[in-house]
């Protein structure tokens, strides 16, 4: 699996269906369709939240 953002395979999971990359800090939620990417900012609050298809696999 890679990062939908920065495309590291540096890869963490969280809980169910959602991970972390260790080298940009987003989260993402793996779903059918694709994944929903949450970056935040310094302190600690959502700053973009964006879909990316399947094809970032």
């Amino acid at each position: 699996m890679r990062c939908p953002h920065c495309k590291s395979t540096n890869i963490g999971k969280i809980g169910k269906k959602m991970y972390f990359c260790r080298d940009c800090t987003c989260e993402f939620k793996v779903e059918k369709w694709g994944a929903l990417v949450y970056e935040y900012d310094v302190d600690g609050s959502v700053s973009k939240k964006y879909k990316v298809c399947v094809n970032w696999l």
